[in-house]
C-alpha cells in the first residue's frame, strides 16, 4: 500500500511540473498601433478590443528586424510570450516575431 501511495504522489508532482512547464510555451498575439520608434524599442498602443489595452494604453516592445520596416502610425502584429510587465510604459520583453500589418 506504502508503494502505491508513493507512486502516486510520484506522479502528482511529474504531472504538475509537467503543466507549469506548457504554460510557459504559450503565445499570444496583439494588434498595436506605433507611437514612437527608439533605438530598442517600439512605444505602440494596442488597438481597440485588444485584451492587452486593458491591461495597458502603451507599451513598450523590443525593436526586431521588420521588412518593410515600420513607420510611426503603422499597425504591428505581435506575437509574445503572454506576459506584460506592469510598469508605465508596460513592457514586453519575450517577444516571438513583430510584422507590419497597416
Amino acid at each position: 500500500m506504502k508503494k502505491i501511495f508513493c507512486i502516486l504522489i510520484s506522479l502528482a508532482v511529474l504531472f504538475s511540473f509537467t503543466a507549469c512547464n506548457s504554460e510557459t510555451n504559450d503565445k499570444a498575439t496583439f494588434q498595436a498601433t506605433i507611437l514612437e520608434i527608439n533605438d530598442n524599442y517600439y512605444l505602440v498602443k494596442p488597438v481597440e478590443g485588444s485584451a492587452e489595452l486593458n491591461s495597458a494604453d502603451q507599451i513598450t516592445v523590443p525593436v526586431t528586424s521588420i521588412n518593410p520596416t515600420p513607420e510611426v502610425g503603422d499597425i504591428l502584429e505581435i506575437v509574445y510570450d503572454g506576459e506584460i510587465a506592469e510598469s508605465y510604459p508596460a513592457q514586453i520583453t519575450n517577444v516571438y516575431s513583430i510584422s507590419v500589418v497597416e
